[in-house]
């Protein structure tokens, strides 16, 4: 279907091609181009196309091969097909423009390959939460489409190094702690007052709070605890006021928690062995404290362990011989807390450093193995760039080979169109020649058939008023016919008066009844019919009158003289003469001639009828076949348009697919994070429950104490577990949902690319069937063209016979030359001899002059031959295929050469013999007189040979015009097959360029398979996210709920907290009143880990908070997105509907137009019928008329024979009437 919809089109660009070719040569000159181009409608791109076609050659003449190929590279660069870019889109990535990070800390940036959150990390920065946000996040505003398809570019080589100088930077280095505030805790624990919180918010940047507003918050706890406000209640304040939202990575944030960590598990490390920490640890502990030089300040040692709950820390450090306002060596502590954990023999600390040690050490195994894995990495980094490089220089080669080759083909190209240029040349000279003679003669054919059709016309006008002036004389003949008619009829009737007398009179007594009644009767039917005679006659007279009258109407309004119409006439003529001759009366032969002047306009009316209907169908045609063109090109553009918005669309998804990918992965590990939380809150409830057995045997009061902390631990134990497993299930839930949907997405866009690659398998199979086509059109152009060599091969053997033809004639002409020479001498001698004998005899020297006049006149015929045959030699030279015909004119012409030579043979013997006789004539005058007689009648015979001379040359000249003829267009027909020689070398290339372009397209199908099997799975994620939009509305509702759940557990929890607190309070006042200093150490353990549990806690509901923020912050992100892309899409959807309804538009213009074009046509169809069938009804009518008065001649003659035989009866009848 596409090969024959193609031959189709081709031809339709043909017919086109010809329509405007009014040479018929198959060649267009720049009008004829433009002309096309209009009918085209490509005006727009009319210069672009004749400067492809003519360049700087305003004269030249283009064929149809070359205005396709030209046409189609104008459509291709209007249209911009290019697939240059898709190709090299992984280069370009090396240049991409690297995005500003959204924050950078050292070497660390943040926000460069995502968007994070807008707000300051509380963590890193220690600033307010109120902070502004940044100026490059301010800065950039460009559009979600250009972001996104700047991150689909970022495959170069500098944003892997800057994120491998991310993670390098970020494993090395530490981060500082966020703020340092225990001292105010530990005053507002104690009770301060306003002057306290004041401060405590200014330490901590939260000057946005107003004190008003402050102590109408706090007024309720300080109300409960007598003024005073707690470290709890205090946290709750700033955690309801204003939650933190952080958009640290995960990195950053188990980087911050791991020296809490350490700190935690440094403290029981005593009763370990020495070994056990260094082997762990390394040679110093603390080092995030570390400056550089391997000291620090004690001040700095103490504030991290109040942080982690230990109260006596400067107490520890005089302990360990440490001294307060010194500088402290991280190395001498550490070996100070080497000899602790030497000297201490706790079983426990012990077991708790062996699991640290193996922990510590999985954690530097997987260390390594991440190094291993980085400098894997890195190889593998160096390897493709080392293998980019190797592909760029590759690629460098390939484009200066294609540059040298393109060269090349330029410089052959050039040569060749300078060949043709010369060629072209050489060709339209001769064709100037050419129509220069045709338009020479063509005008001289003309003038004679204007004159002719000027005789001819005068002779018409001369015909028609004799036709006139005969059709008078005719109406007077029947005016006198009837006169005479009426005579006859009176003298008729008087005769039979006078009958009827002379018949009672003389045969008065017979009974004459018969005879005379039938005789009567006889005569009165005679004269009746004579009677109806002459009424149709008149009648028919008076219509022929009237007939010819329309007629000279119509010939003065219809001018007279086409040819075809007088070929007609002289038709009708013929067929009317014939009609004369058959006719018997010789007067009445001119009328039927006349009337055949006015019969022309008929032919000629339905020729220009049957022009213009032709004329009207070309239109159509050629209006038809433009608006095709323009549907097909702008069904191509549109086509390519939806193309481009389906790939654009692809990128998007794939975008936003990786985009969900990455949240999905981000609230997975939030879920391990937290369920991580949880199993370490169940250990400290483990640990608090182990301490409160082991305090179990204090008193009685502590017994209901523990019992009480259980069943509270036990009830935030449930919670939390309640909350963990709903967290669980919902998360589950959710990833079973988004697994079906993306399961369910992708068997759709299996099946939307199965089509596709169908469609492309049956594009493949049309492009190789195409392939086999070109091959078999190659080789039957090889066919051709080794054919067609074998004939210039004859051409130049025939052509070399030719050549050795004309030089053996060139020979003979010069021998003749010789000859003609020596004649000439021989005849003044003879003249010299003439001369002496002319005092004697002037007879015969009037003979003498005669034949020196005669070989005067052969030598001057001679010598145009001479010129005639070096004049045909030097056309002989050009000519490169009439050399067998011109060879037979050479012979011929050598034979009457050689006839002249042996008349001129023949003149010498006379010569000879005229020279005896004069020497005989001196002894005898009487043989002289009989010489002179004989040579008298030789110089007859001499004359009648130089008029044969004559007539012979005449014919030469004629056959050497016919011949030049016939070498003209031999040259034409020479220089048209070496025109051809070169078109086929200039097919055969272009083959070749299609058998690449084959190729080329082949590979790229190949290449389009591929990407349409990566573009299935984009496209069923893209269609997977877009529900998973929906599915996050839901979602985050869920969350929230979840949120608000696990914030009412939380209160609940700290009030538990609080109450406890309380009550621990009052038992370690009791215990201590109690139980003295032994008892005292165990309450400050059990109150640090109470502590320690509340810290958890609130991290935990921070952590809660934090997540529920960024889960916010990502759906709202996302649905932005979502928003902004559906927006863009449905701005494209718009646009193609806006581009549609025009094309519509366009159409139903372009079938307006055609409908009133055919109604005009149907108009004009119907008025051709109305012509033609007026011309049926004239034609009918001349017929009619025609033997209308073909029956009133046979009438008239009968008439006249009627009434020739009534005069003779009249004749006959009066004298024996007169004699009776």
């Amino acid at each position: 279907m596409e090969e024959g919809g193609h031959s189709h089109y081709v031809a339709q660009l043909k017919a086109e091609f010809d329509g405007c070719d009014t040479t018929a040569t198959g060649f267009l000159d720049r009008d004829e181009l433009t002309e096309l181009c209009r009918r085209l409608q490509l005006d727009a791109q009319l210069p672009l196309l004749l400067h492809i076609l003519l360049g700087e050659r305003t004269h030249s003449r283009v064929n149809f091969e070359e205005f396709k190929e030209g046409f189609v590279e104008v459509l291709s660069r209007s249209l911009g097909l290019s697939t240059s870019e898709e190709d090299s889109s992984y280069l370009d990535a090396a240049v991409f423009e690297e995005m500003k990070p959204k924050f950078v800390k050292g070497t660390k940036r943040y926000g460069r390959r995502s968007r994070p959150d807008s707000e300051a990390c509380e963590v890193l920065t220690c600033d307010s939460e109120d902070s502004p946000p940044s100026k490059n996040e301010a800065a950039d505003s460009s559009p979600p489409g250009v972001r996104r398809a700047k991150q689909r570019r970022s495959t170069s080589l500098e944003s892997v190094e800057s994120l491998k100088s991310d993670e390098d930077t970020g494993s090395q280095k530490s981060i500082q702690p966020p703020f340092q505030c225990k001292g105010e805790e530990e005053q507002l624990e104690a009770g301060g007052g306003d002057r306290l919180l004041t401060a405590a918010c200014d330490h901590l940047s939260l000057q946005h709070f107003h004190s008003e507003d402050m102590n109408g918050r706090l007024c309720r706890a300080e109300a409960q605890l007598d003024g005073r406000v707690s470290i709890t209640e205090f946290k709750r304040f700033l955690s309801s006021s204003s939650p933190t939202s952080r958009s640290t990575p995960k990195r950053a944030v188990e980087l911050q928690r791991a020296p809490h960590r350490a700190l935690l598990e440094e403290r029981p490390a005593r009763s370990a062995t020495p070994s056990l920490l260094t082997a762990t640890v390394g040679q110093r502990v603390l080092s995030r404290l570390d400056d550089g030089s391997g000291y620090t300040s004690p001040e700095q040692v103490a504030a991290l362990w109040t942080e982690e709950g230990i109260r006596n820390s400067r107490d520890i450090l005089q302990t360990l011989d440490f001294s307060p306002e010194e500088r402290l060596s991280l190395a001498d502590l550490t070996l100070a807390l080497d000899n602790e954990l030497l000297v201490s023999g706790n079983g426990i600390h012990q077991a708790a450093l062996i699991s640290y040690k193996n922990e510590i050490q999985l954690l530097q195994e997987a260390a390594e193995q991440a190094c291993r894995e980085r400098d894997k990495l890195r190889a593998d980094l160096e390897e493709a760039d080392h293998r980019n490089l190797q592909l760029v220089r590759e690629v460098d080669d390939r484009h200066a080979s294609m540059e040298t080759l393109n060269q090349s083909k330029i410089r052959d190209l050039e040569q060749d169109f300078r060949d043709r240029l010369l060629t072209l040349r050489c060709e339209t000279e001769l064709e100037s020649e050419v129509q220069l003679q045709q338009v020479e003669q063509e005008r001289r054919a003309l003038q004679e058939e204007l004159q002719l059709l000027r005789a001819q016309e005068v002779e018409l006008q001369e015909e028609l008023c004799n036709a006139a002036q005969e059709n008078q004389r005719l109406e007077e003949e029947l005016s006198d016919l009837k006169v005479k008619l009426a005579e006859a009829e009176t003298s008729v009737n008087k005769l039979e008066a006078d009958l009827s007398q002379l018949l009672l009179h003389k045969f008065g007594g017979l009974d004459p009844a018969g005879s005379a009644l039938s005789h009567e009767e006889r005569v009165s039917e005679l004269i009746k019919e004579y009677e109806l005679r002459c009424r149709v006659l008149q009648d028919r007279n008076d219509e022929l009158s009237l007939e010819l009258e329309l007629l000279k109407n119509r010939r003065s309004r219809r001018p007279a003289g086409d040819a075809s119409a007088l070929s007609w006439k002289q038709q009708h003529a013929e067929s009317d003469n014939l009609d004369m001759n058959r006719s018997s009366s010789p007067p009445l032969t001119q009328p039927d001639q006349k009337p055949a002047p006015d019969e022309g306009p008929g032919p000629k009316v339905s020729i220009q009828t049957e022009l213009a209907v032709e004329q009207l169908q070309q239109k159509h045609k050629q209006e038809l076949q433009q608006l095709s063109i323009q549907l097909e090109t702008q069904m191509n553009f549109y086509e390519r348009s939806l193309e481009k918005m389906r790939e654009s669309m692809e990128v998007e998804r794939k975008d936003i697919s990786q985009a969900f990918k990455l949240e999905i992965s981000e609230l997975e590990e939030q879920k391990t994070l937290l369920e991580q939380e949880v199993k370490q809150l169940k250990a400290a409830l483990d640990k608090l429950q182990k301490h409160s057995l082991q305090g179990g045997g204090g008193g009685g009061g502590s017994s209901e104490q523990d019992r009480r902390m259980q069943r509270e631990r036990a009830e935030l134990e449930q919670n939390f577990a309640k909350e963990i497993g709903n967290l669980g299930q919902k998360l589950s839930s959710e990833k079973e949902q988004l697994e079906a949907e993306l399961k369910l997405k992708m068997d759709q866009e299996v099946m939307a690319v199965k089509t596709q690659l169908e469609d492309v398998r049956s594009d493949n199979r049309a492009l190789q069937e195409r392939l086999s086509i070109l091959q078999h059109e190659v080789q039957n152009l090889e066919e051709d063209i080794s054919k067609k060599r074998r004939r210039l091969e004859e051409l130049e053997q025939e052509h070399q016979r030719s050549r050795e033809e004309e030089e053996r004639l060139h020979k003979e002409n010069s021998r003749c030359r010789e000859e003609v020479l020596d004649l000439s001498s021989r005849n003044l001698k003879l003249s010299t001899d003439n001369g002496e004998l002319s005092a004697r005899l002037r007879q015969e020297q009037e003979s003498v002059q005669k034949l020196q006049e005669m070989s005067k006149q052969k030598e001057e015929e001679v010598q145009r031959l001479q010129e005639a045959m070096t004049w045909k030699g030097q056309e002989r030279l050009q000519q490169q295929e009439a050399w067998r015909q011109e060879r037979r004119l050479l012979e011929e012409q050598l034979s009457s050469s050689r006839e002249k030579l042996g008349l001129h043979h023949q003149l010498e013997a006379e010569l000879s013999s005229l020279t005896k006789k004069m020497q005989q004539l001196q002894e005898d005058k009487d043989q002289l007189q009989k010489a002179a007689d004989s040579r008298e009648e030789q110089l007859l015979s001499v004359k009648e040979e130089a008029e044969l001379l004559r007539t012979q040359l005449h014919t030469a000249t004629q056959e050497k015009v016919s011949h030049s003829q016939e070498v003209v267009e031999l040259r034409k027909k020479l220089l048209e097959a070496q025109s051809q020689v070169k078109e086929l070398h200039g097919q055969i290339q272009r083959l070749g360029d299609h058998e690449e372009e084959v190729h080329r397209l082949t590979v790229k199908n190949q290449q389009l398979q591929q990407e349409v099997s990566e573009l299935q799975i984009q496209e069923l994620q893209v269609h997977k996210l877009s529900q998973d939009q929906q599915t996050l509305g839901s979602k985050l509702s869920q969350v929230e709920a979840a949120r608000t759940q696990a914030l009412d557990q939380a209160a609940q929890a700290n009030a538990a907290v609080t109450l406890l607190q309380a009550q621990l309070q009052q038992q370690k006042h009791e215990l201590q009143e109690q139980a003295g200093g032994g008892h005292r150490e165990r309450a400050e353990l059990l109150q640090a880990q109470l502590d320690k549990e509340v810290k958890r806690s609130q991290q935990l509901e921070e952590a809660l908070n934090l997540q529920v923020q960024q889960s916010r912050s990502q759906i709202k992100m996302k649905q932005d997105q979502y928003e902004k892309a559906m927006s863009a899409l449905q701005g494209r959807v718009e646009d193609l509907e806006v581009k549609l309804k025009g094309v519509h538009l366009v159409l139903q213009e372009k079938v307006q137009e055609l409908k009133e074009q055919l109604i005009k046509s149907n108009k004009m169809s119907a008025l051709l019928k109305d012509v033609y069938v007026e011309n049926s009804q004239l034609m009918k009518a001349l017929q009619v008329t025609e033997r209308r008065q073909k029956l009133a001649e046979r009438r008239n003659i009968l008439l006249e024979e009627k009434v020739g035989a009534l005069h003779q009866l009249l004749r006959d009848i009066v004298p024996a009437a007169l004699a009776t």
